[in-house]
């Protein structure tokens, strides 16, 4: 989920997706121009408008209070959190690693709902002591934080309440895969019905409602679909190391070569998109790109050297052969570089780019979760028919 950063909590970047501004205009305009209104009488349009502005806002800060309330108790369990961004949808709280057990999924998952909870007692207990515009403003928001937590509780996956079913069926049974598998296929029932109910909705008269209540079914489906294809993936990517992805020992480009020499040797002949950059296996300074070497004037092909363009070594991700390619991901993770550099020791011994990634991911996907991708083939470097 993309986002420009607005804040930092901690460590943990707060993000806001720009479909954000669609909905933000479209809920105050509404609440300004419409429910407000009919609730509220006697107002003016400005009293309207500032009202619906603040509660607005004062709804996107709760959204907010419910994905730290998940950040915060994955911290506490030992997950990390890269980010939180809210979009379109709501908000997306992304951690660094699954949960190690469903104990600890249950408690992350149940602490966003019950943090909208406790905001939406607290807004319709304030606002049924309040009296006109302010006290509708506070209700409105009670409730909404109530209906945004009962949704959420939903058993369909990846909301809240999908997960927390997902946790109790990884309790019962041992098995995560299995477990997200049946969370993820109670989302896509879950999802076609709330495609159907908006399809009716549009037929009685209410096709706007109707239309937002197919997105949000869309949504639904198309994200239980991404779970059950990643659930899939990260078990057998878990029993991987670094070693199994890499490709083994890339070519090592000389600092002074100009770009001019360096063009044709290395990408015609090679045909990758980056290099380490070093006098030796053990001498390694930095890595060179693609995307450097466009950066290069064309007037200063000849002058410039791959040096002068390659990424520094202390900015580039570097792992060992029997580091868990799990654990190299989460290092990639929000880094300038995808790529990373391997070294036995002081040596270079291999690089890991996006491509290798690519390619395990599809082999893994190809194999299926009964193939045991870790076991070494014997008795030759050669696959036989």
């Amino acid at each position: 989920m993309n986002g420009f950063r607005i804040a930092r909590i901690g460590k943990i970047d707060i993000q806001l997706n720009p479909s954000v501004l669609v909905i933000v205009a479209l809920l105050a305009w509404s609440l300004a121009e419409s429910i407000f209104p009919e609730l509220a009488e006697g107002y003016d349009a400005a009293e309207y408008w500032l009202a619906a502005t603040a509660t607005v806002i004062a709804f996107f800060a709760a959204l907010l209070a419910h994905e730290m309330g998940h950040a915060l108790v994955a911290q506490r369990e030992g997950v990390g959190v890269r980010s939180i961004t809210l979009w379109l949808f709501g908000g997306v709280a992304q951690l660094e690693a699954e949960p190690d057990t469903p104990g600890a999924a249950f408690r992350i998952a149940a602490m966003g709902p019950a943090v909208s909870i406790v905001l939406g007692v607290f807004g319709v207990a304030v606002g049924a002591l309040l009296n006109g515009l302010l006290g509708i403003a506070v209700l409105w928001f009670g409730v909404t934080n109530l209906f945004l937590a009962f949704f959420n509780l939903l058993p369909a996956f990846p909301l809240d309440g999908g997960r927390i079913y997902q946790s109790w069926q990884w309790a019962k049974s041992g098995d995560p895969v299995a477990a997200t598998d049946r969370a993820a296929s109670a989302g896509l029932l879950i999802g076609a019905g709330l495609v159907a109910l908006g399809v009716l909705q549009s037929l009685a008269g209410n096709p706007i409602g109707g239309v937002w209540m197919m997105l949000i079914g869309w949504f639904l489906r198309q994200a239980a679909r991404q779970e059950v294809r990643g659930s899939a993936i990260r078990g057998p990517l878990s029993k991987l190391k670094v070693v199994d992805t890499m490709t083994s020992y890339p070519t090592i480009v000389d600092p002074t070569m100009t770009i001019a020499e360096f063009i044709p040797q290395m990408f015609f002949g090679g045909r990758h998109a980056a290099y380490p950059v070093g006098t030796s296996e053990t001498e390694i300074s930095g890595m060179v790109t693609l995307t450097g070497v466009r950066s290069v004037p064309r007037t200063e092909l000849e002058t410039t050297t791959v040096a002068d363009c390659a990424i520094p070594l202390d900015r580039i991700v570097r792992s060992s052969p029997d580091e868990p390619i799990t654990s190299l991901l989460s290092s990639l993770a929000g880094r300038d570089s995808s790529r990373a550099l391997v070294f036995d020791g002081p040596r270079l011994v291999g690089i890991v780019a996006p491509s290798d990634l690519a390619r395990t991911v599809s082999i893994i996907e190809v194999a299926g979760r009964s193939i045991d991708l870790t076991s070494p083939m014997s008795g030759s470097d050669t696959i036989n028919s």
